[in-house]
């Protein structure tokens, strides 16, 4: 990751771009599509479901927020932490549904890959503002009382970027495609 950050940031930055536009593109292009053929009626959710997620996507985001905050020395970062979120709130959609998840997510997810690529590019042009090359990382290390030295790398900024876009664009893309033949037939449609 301190290769991706540091030394490729410009290719990462384009990556994640590409990776937005192309949440964007399916939630765009997908959005009022929806198949010629008869769609049948979900089956009943597992009732387990709803109480095992609930456990669990705690545990996912806070899975997330660690790999996240590693990762700049060690194996993670924002891909792998927004990856996991992602999946974690993909959850809350196959437990409770599509209109339950976005009654309680006030976000869209379009705002969400807006948000990461804005903070991905202002990290970089912070660097800017201290005559250093555009996205050229910087490293504190103050000392807080009673828990100590903390590191920290404007590095982290960038990353949250990346973790915001990957959030956005496989949640926009996954929801689309989950609504594209997932919904029940209304009476007009079973009658055609």
């Amino acid at each position: 990751n301190v290769i991706i950050v540091d030394f490729r940031a410009l290719d990462t930055l384009g990556e994640i771009t590409v990776l937005g536009i192309a949440g964007l593109l399916v939630g765009s292009a997908l959005a009022g599509w929806r198949p010629n053929s008869r769609v049948t009626p979900q089956p009943a959710r597992a009732f387990l479901l709803e109480p095992v997620v609930q456990l669990l996507l705690p545990l996912m985001l806070s899975v997330s927020l660690f790999l996240f905050l590693r990762g700049h020395n060690l194996p993670g970062g924002g891909f792998v932490g927004g990856l996991v979120a992602a999946t974690g709130v993909l959850l809350l959609y196959i437990a409770h549904g599509t209109d339950w998840v976005e009654s309680r997510w006030r976000a869209s997810h379009q705002a969400v890959i807006a948000l990461g690529l804005l903070a991905a590019t202002l990290t970089g042009a912070a660097s800017l503002l201290v005559s250093h090359p555009f996205l050229t990382s910087t490293y504190l290390a103050p000392v807080l009382p009673v828990i100590g030295k903390v590191p920290l790398a404007s590095a982290l900024g960038f990353d949250l970027g990346v973790l915001l876009t990957v959030l956005g664009a496989t949640l926009l893309a996954v929801v689309t495609l989950g609504r594209v033949g997932g919904e029940p037939a209304t009476g007009q449609e079973r009658a055609s």
